[in-house]
C-alpha cells in the first residue's frame, strides 16, 4: 500500500478538488518520499499542483483506500491567493466546491471517504467548541515519517 499526503483545502465552505484531463476529482496531495515528513509531502504536493506555498497545516487523520494510507492535512493558504494549475503539473483542473455540493461531484471512492469523514469530524468539533480557523493558526510538525 503506497502512502499519500492527502491535501484538506476549505475556504468560504468550499473545498478545493483536483484532476487530471477527464479523469475524477480527487483532494490535492502526493506520495509520501521515503524518510520525508508526510506533513512536508502535503505541503510539497500542494505547491507542486499549485504553485502556492501554506500558511499553515495541520494533521487531521489517516485514512486508507484501495491502494493508498493517506495521511490528511488541513491546510491553510492566505485569503487573497487565486489557485490555478501549476503550468507542466500533472493536474490540468482545479475546484472549489461547496461541501453541500460534494455528492454531485465525480470523485474516487477514496476521496468520498476522507471528505466524509473531514465533515464529521468538522462537525464534531464546533459542538466541542473547536472553530475550523483555530486550526490554522498553528502548524503540527514531525506527523509521520516513512521509511523507519
Amino acid at each position: 500500500m503506497r502512502e499519500r499526503a492527502t491535501v484538506l483545502l476549505v475556504r468560504h465552505q468550499s473545498v478545493l478538488l483536483v484532476r487530471e484531463r477527464g479523469g475524477p476529482w480527487l483532494l490535492p496531495g502526493g506520495a509520501v518520499a521515503m524518510d520525508e515528513l508526510t506533513i512536508v509531502a502535503a505541503i510539497r504536493a500542494l505547491h507542486e499542483d499549485t504553485g502556492v506555498e501554506a500558511s499553515a497545516a495541520a494533521f487531521l487523520f489517516q485514512q486508507t483506500s484501495a491502494h493508498h494510507l493517506h495521511h490528511v492535512f488541513r491546510i491553510a493558504i492566505p485569503d487573497e491567493v487565486h489557485l490555478r494549475p501549476k503550468a507542466g503539473g500533472r493536474f490540468h483542473e482545479l475546484l472549489w466546491v461547496e461541501t453541500s455540493q460534494l455528492a454531485h461531484v465525480s470523485a474516487t471512492p477514496g476521496t468520498r471517504a476522507i471528505l466524509s469523514r473531514a465533515m464529521v469530524f468538522s462537525r464534531e468539533s464546533v459542538r466541542q467548541g473547536w472553530k475550523p480557523s483555530d486550526a490554522d493558526a498553528h502548524v503540527t510538525a514531525g506527523v509521520g515519517r516513512r521509511g523507519r
